[in-house]
């Protein structure tokens, strides 16, 4: 449905600061909802990932793409899954640039328009980071193991999740991230 990324992109619009005030923001925000629209990468959603680990918080914008649906059933269960490509950054000063690729799997319980789920995912990260306020990361490049629930109704889909963040003691010390938080996805 071509109306969608439309709805989306006036969304995002109505967003920005009032009057048009054109600053940094506003530019992202209309460069962001242009491309949701135009859709060069053939998404099939996107979300928003927030998370906090001790004295952390970590924004993500995930730009999503389904494997295929569904990838098993049984029963009533259905498996489904998608790629989660992230981009965001670790808070506060100064910050960690992150993006990382994640296949996700998602065990869903249709029940009419709302499909509560359990989903997780094994994925590779890279910081732009190796120590961040005194916690030793060690390297750029990190794996990130995915837990969380949620429930989807119609195309769009909340949660609570949890996101470890390390490099698997391949260097060590490895102190890693371990965020808990929110997303919330919007599918096309």
């Amino acid at each position: 449905m071509q109306h969608k990324p439309l709805i989306l992109f006036l969304f995002t619009a109505s967003l920005i600061q009032p009057a048009f005030a054109f600053n940094r923001e506003s530019a992202i925000a209309f460069s962001v909802g242009s491309l949701l629209v135009w859709n060069p990468m053939k998404l099939d959603g996107i979300g928003l990932d927030y998370g906090v680990d001790e004295d952390f918080e970590r924004t993500r914008m995930l730009w999503l793409w389904r494997i295929a649906e569904p990838i098993g059933q049984w029963g009533p269960v259905t498996l489904q899954g998608h790629y989660e490509f992230a981009f965001g950054q670790t808070q506060p000063s100064p910050q960690d640039v992150s993006f990382g690729l994640t296949p996700v799997l998602e065990w869903q319980l249709p029940l009419g328009q709302w499909a509560p789920l359990i989903e997780t995912g094994l994925g590779a990260h890279y910081l732009t980071r190796t120590e961040n306020q005194g916690r030793q990361l060690s390297t750029h490049w990190q794996f990130s193991e995915i837990l969380g629930v949620g429930i989807r109704v119609r195309d769009v889909q909340a949660g609570l999740r949890f996101q470890h963040v390390s490099n698997g003691d391949i260097v060590k010390p490895n102190n890693g991230y371990n965020f808990y938080g929110l997303v919330v996805k919007y599918w096309y």
